[in-house]
């Protein structure tokens, strides 16, 4: 058989090569307490060994010999005989993992394999605080659900990455926007696993709509609408969250053959899509996301809101406090500041407001048993936050039917409860990381408190410590909010008489604002209180441009 040429070589018979072995020494017994103590050779030279007299130790406790001291024999310090010390090799604790909740970390053997030395870094920041953050405010269920799937499905999973990524490019971007955030290495990654993640999302789509496309699209919609957001990308967020809501009410409306659910709601399904409508839901309530107006301005609220008992677990009082909060917001979005009520409305209008103002009473009552009951626990935080809702719901149902807005003025001490519940969210420490801890559930109670709220010392303490509990959390609305709501109090004021008084006329509906990031831009629109429609059905509007 010929053989190639050059590979003669490899064909000799050769003896393997020797193994190297270790040295073999005598073990010495008879060394000094510090040699064995730093696991090093002693020489065994008296009364100092060679090792302790180069190393500094020549002092009495390493005397050997039979002039020894006792330390040298039996390991104890004797009096008057300084030692110096060697430095611990022990690992230091880190103890900032302690505040988080012990069945929420998940242990290292769980880290995903498949994770190159490149993406390991941003998933563990991404269990370890952005999960957390999320489950602040769309409790612990949906925490562990995320990941769960995150886990298992690789659309979340590169979803996930890129969010984990995206916010650390915004922490090195000294001046974050779309245009520089994809230029460092933390944004490039972060594209990478967008695109992914899209072209992922898309593939399922077209393959049909199972529960497993809708588990995963809406949580990767969940993740996507955050990077753009991050990115300060709003109307792409809001078209975002638009598409993942009809995909949600398409599944919702399919029916197999035998005419049973295409799509099965269980536990985990439905706690998703409770975590979804509450971002869109609020989000639907603040100035900037139209087309989720639109969306969810045509769904009606369910009839099957629970209150718990008082001495339900916190997962059960925030499953059903989660469910109630969207049936509200689905409720004051119907008739949110600027809606004309029509005749024919407005009876149910007047039926629900009574309704969701007996609930809230009833939740209040539960609120004030739970927070005496927890009031040592972290579930204090939560729990609080519940019940600054709930005076700001109170007051919302009392005075939206007033067409002056006046009646907001008798609310006063309800405002400076809510501003006090507020202020425990203050941090003592500015952050130093991108949070995403109370964006949903505090800045909607605190806008509301400055939008509502005419009392002028009032308003600047809650513009204030919106201002302070903005500072370092990730969305980018939130910095245009308070820019916002700082033109509507100017607005106001001007009409403000010499008492303090704002009359009517002079009191604005914050309801909307156009967004141009790169260009450092935003036009806030307002509509005046008791405006007339015109012949369009449009209401006057006054636009005020604003530059941060």
């Amino acid at each position: 058989m010929p053989v190639a040429p050059g590979t003669y070589w490899d064909l000799i018979e050769r003896d393997p090569p020797p193994t190297k072995r270790r040295a073999n020494h005598a073990k010495v017994r008879t060394g000094c307490a510090t040699c064995k103590s730093r696991k090093v050779k002693c020489d065994e030279r008296k009364p100092f060994c060679g090792r302790c007299e180069k190393s500094g130790y020549e002092d009495p406790s390493t005397k050997r010999g039979k002039d020894a001291p006792l330390a040298s024999i039996t390991g104890k310090r004797s009096a008057g005989c300084p030692v110096q010390r060697l430095k611990s090799l022990k690992p230091r604790i880190i103890e900032e993992t302690q505040q988080f909740p012990v069945h929420l970390l998940m242990p290292s053997s769980l880290s995903p394999a498949y994770l190159n030395d490149r993406d390991a870094p941003f998933f563990e920041r991404l269990r370890y605080q952005i999960v957390m953050d999320i489950s602040i405010w769309c409790g612990a269920n949906y925490s562990r659900h995320i990941l769960s799937e995150i886990m298992q499905d690789d659309c979340i999973r590169h979803a996930a990455l890129a969010l984990s990524a995206m916010v650390q490019a915004v922490e090195r971007s000294p001046n974050p926007s779309s245009g520089t955030l994809t230029k460092c290495r933390e944004g490039q990654v972060a594209l990478y696993h967008y695109m992914k993640a899209i072209s992922l999302c898309r593939k399922q789509v077209v393959g049909g709509i199972t529960s497993q496309t809708v588990r995963s699209n809406l949580t990767s919609t969940f993740f996507f609408a955050m990077i753009e957001i991050l990115q300060g990308n709003i109307s792409t967020v809001d078209q975002i969250m638009m598409n993942g809501t009809i995909l949600m009410r398409n599944a919702m409306k399919l029916k197999t053959s035998s005419g049973s659910p295409m799509v099965i709601w269980d536990q985990q399904l439905t706690d998703i899509k409770a975590g979804f409508d509450k971002l869109t839901i609020m989000w639907g309530l603040c100035p900037f996301f139209h087309s989720q107006r639109l969306i969810y301005s045509t769904s009606m609220w369910s009839d099957q809101t629970q209150i718990p008992n008082h001495d339900a677990p916190m997962v059960v009082v925030r499953g059903y406090w989660t469910r109630f909060l969207n049936d509200l917001g689905l409720f004051m979005m119907s008739v949110r500041c600027g809606v004309v009520i029509t005749p024919e409305f407005m009876g149910t209008v007047v039926s629900q407001k009574s309704k969701f103002l007996k609930l809230v009473r009833q939740w209040m009552s539960v609120l004030d048993v739970l927070m005496d009951r927890e009031r040592n626990t972290s579930a204090i935080y939560p729990l609080s936050t519940m019940k600054a809702s709930c005076l700001s719901a109170l007051v919302f149902l009392s005075c939206f039917l007033d067409e002056t807005d006046v009646s907001y003025d008798l609310h006063l001490q309800s405002f400076l409860e809510i501003l006090q519940i507020c202020q425990k969210f203050i941090p003592e420490k500015p952050p130093t990381h991108v949070r995403f801890s109370l964006d949903i559930d505090i800045f909607p109670i605190v806008s509301f408190t400055i939008t509502k709220c005419r009392d002028q010392k009032t308003r600047q303490r809650a513009l204030k410590i919106f201002n302070d509990i903005t500072y370092r959390q990730a969305f980018w609305n939130n910095r245009g909010l308070m820019k916002g709501l700082q033109a509507l109090v100017d607005l106001e004021n001007k009409g403000r008489d010499k008492k303090g008084f704002i009359p009517p006329s002079s009191r604005y509906y914050y309801v909307g604002s156009e967004w141009d990031i790169e260009r450092r831009q935003m036009m806030a629109n307002f509509v005046c209180v008791g405006s007339i429609p015109t012949e369009s059905g449009d209401l006057p509007t006054v636009r005020v441009p604003i530059s941060f």
